[in-house]
């Protein structure tokens, strides 16, 4: 399985994945695990970001399609959906273009989630495009967006109720405003059991998700390293190697379960172009354009 991630240069996550050639590996073979290609899914990504999990997810789907259908009792490809959110505009078009590069359709918006209906303003963090936020003094901001603000249960509630899906997976990266992003979903939590992925940063959100899991009687798992190991209280990772935790309904209890072991092949590799090298026309322009500009910096050395 191969992601061609080249309209995403400049982007932290960009970055990441072609220093490591990888990105969040437990993550991710946790969610190909719980997208059990025998079963109808919708996955709800809150905080896409450039959509890196709905790529793989979906050529995970797509590849082994067939080969799921060959074993699957009524014969038919059981229905897989995607809904994506992202705020900030630059990645969301990024998203867009990733879609269409990969060849993956997914249903992308730019609605942010939160625990109340209006207008919200979005932080566009100064640090990096990774740690934008609903939440105001999170990161040191550059700018200020105003965004349409809704919650899980008045957008999905219904339609899960329509749909009948026979799992459903919540991953929620909202930099901070978790615990606002699940106190707007918890009809979706008592009735539909979602399996959660979501992001603890160490001395956060702990005191807030805590007793909001247990009061929704969910276990909370933490990624050591080698496995997903089951906890009594919530605690980030200090050294923010590990930040996302795994939170399952009591009742989805068992041994097998917490496996996370995908049936199927999921080695994944990233693909990736350098920019295009300037032509000397594009070059000369650039020069006219900035030439005083370089000429003070140079100064200034």
């Amino acid at each position: 399985m191969q992601i061609d991630i080249s309209s995403a240069q400049g982007t932290q996550i960009f970055k990441m994945i072609t220093q490591e050639n990888e990105f969040e590996p437990e993550t991710f073979e946790a969610l190909f695990h719980f997208c059990d290609l025998h079963k109808s899914v919708c996955f709800f990504d809150i905080g896409s970001n450039i959509g890196i999990f709905p790529l793989a997810l979906s050529q995970y789907r797509e590849i082994y399609k067939d080969e799921a259908l060959e074993s699957s009792a009524n014969n038919t490809h059981p229905d897989f959906v995607i809904h994506a959110h992202e705020p900030l505009p630059m990645l969301k078009d990024i998203s867009h273009r990733l879609m269409q590069d990969n060849n993956i359709s997914y249903h992308l918006h730019t609605t942010a989630i939160s625990d109340t209906k209006g207008t919200a303003d979005f932080y566009v963090s100064a640090m990096s495009d990774s740690s934008n936020s609903l939440m105001e003094g999170f990161r040191p901001a550059k700018g200020t967006l105003k965004v349409n603000v809704e919650t899980l249960d008045e957008l999905y509630f219904h339609y899960l109720n329509n749909s009948a899906f026979d799992q459903v997976i919540l991953k929620v990266d909202v930099e901070t405003f978790e615990p606002q992003v699940l106190e707007g979903a918890k009809k979706i939590l008592d009735e539909y059991r979602p399996v959660i992925i979501c992001e603890i940063l160490a001395n956060r959100t702990e005191r807030k998700l805590e007793p909001l899991f247990k009061g929704h009687e969910y276990n909370m798992y933490r990624y050591n390293g080698e496995f997903w190991v089951l906890e009594d209280n919530l605690f980030g990772d200090p050294n923010y190697q590990y930040r996302d935790w795994l939170f399952l309904p009591r009742e989805l209890f068992s041994e097998e379960f917490l496996l996370c072991e995908p049936e199927y092949d999921t080695s994944m590799t990233f693909k990736f172009e350098n920019p295009p090298n300037r032509n000397k026309f594009q070059v000369s322009k650039y020069l006219i354009r900035n030439g005083k500009r370089i000429l003070q910096r140079i100064k200034n050395l």
